[in-house]
């Protein structure tokens, strides 16, 4: 009976279309089955898993955010440039609370409008996104920032396996596929094992009822907001070291990619529903496409292109899905 409630869940079918593909794209170009490419596909995973964390958590709660880039961006280019200048020996434990501080700061701007104000989530994330890009070039600076902190190079270096390949060449795996590693854990821990967790679920369920039960709605969505701009800080620092520098116009404009892996991930846009194993195979779907478009040499506007067809139809097949549920 396990078995079959297992095969008939979304973590089993996006599973099974992971294999396809790595049956198709390895079937075209059998280097897409190397050490390296793999340690690759999950490397990309970090920044792109450690936001979907965050977007993962909002969408549950029923709320939505589409500035989570431009707070990455602002907490980056913040500490970048005040630390490279100032305080280039800082620790990088120091580098990365600072960084998760100012996007919490900036995800609690996010739900004042949102829990305060009543105003639609997309609306007040999209103007603030666009708010936050604005200060971050107007008061913080336009161009790229070379002189970061030395933690942040050294961190870029850090790798856990270290594998001679065929070619005679290392494949490396960085060593920040463990902050996803514990960005993942503690989320899933968050989400199934909190009563936070279970009041975050019933606000996306129904507000209503989260209000008869007892929880504080308000104090639910501060919390949702802070937390993805905690994530959204942490991942843009980690961009800054993987790129060895600050650039103020890296990362935006690739929400599609973090909302595609989540979206196909299960969670229902309107709420109530997710997990982080749903949302992880949902990155290494959307990664491994990525990375598999790159590899056969298909310019970007198609990549663009495919991302956003696998968000329609992740999105169709999980309406498919729930109504199909209730109509049993």
């Amino acid at each position: 009976m396990q078995i079959k409630k297992l095969l008939k869940t979304n973590e089993f079918f996006l599973f099974m279309v992971i294999v396809l593909f790595c049956v198709v794209f390895g079937f075209i170009n059998p280097a897409f089955f190397s050490l390296g490419n793999w340690f690759d596909i999950l490397k990309s995973m970090i920044e792109t898993g450690i936001l979907a964390m965050g977007v993962l958590v909002v969408l549950i709660s029923g709320g939505f955010d589409m500035s989570f880039m431009a707070v990455a961006v602002f907490a980056m280019h913040l500490i970048c440039l005040y630390f490279g200048k100032y305080v280039n020996d800082a620790p990088l434990w120091f580098l990365l609370l600072c960084g998760m501080a100012v996007g919490m700061i900036l995800g609690v701007c996010n739900s004042f409008f949102v829990a305060k104000c009543k105003l639609p989530p997309f609306i007040v994330t999209l103007g603030t996104s666009n708010i936050i890009s604005g200060l971050c070039l107007a008061f913080i600076g336009s161009k790229q920032v070379n002189n970061i902190p030395a933690a942040l190079i050294s961190f870029s270096r850090w790798n856990v396996i270290s594998v001679e390949n065929a070619a005679g060449g290392r494949a490396n795996l960085h060593g920040g596929i463990i902050i996803l590693a514990v960005a993942a854990v503690l989320t899933t821990i968050l989400l199934s094992k909190t009563m936070l967790g279970r009041s975050i679920y019933c606000l996306g369920g129904n507000p209503f009822s989260c209000i008869r039960v007892g929880f504080q709605n308000n104090k639910i969505i501060v919390f949702v907001y802070a937390f993805m701009g905690t994530l959204a800080g942490l991942s843009g620092l980690l961009h800054a070291s993987f790129q060895r520098m600050s650039n103020p116009y890296d990362m935006v404009g690739n929400e599609l990619n973090v909302i595609a892996a989540v979206v196909i991930g299960g969670p229902r846009v309107g709420g109530g529903y997710g997990n982080t194993v749903g949302t992880i195979l949902g990155v290494l779907l959307i990664t491994m496409v990525n990375n598999s478009l790159v590899m056969l040499r298909i310019p970007t506007f198609w990549q663009k292109a495919v991302v956003g067809l696998v968000i329609i139809l992740g999105t169709a097949i999980q309406i498919f899905r729930y109504r199909a549920s209730r109509g049993k």
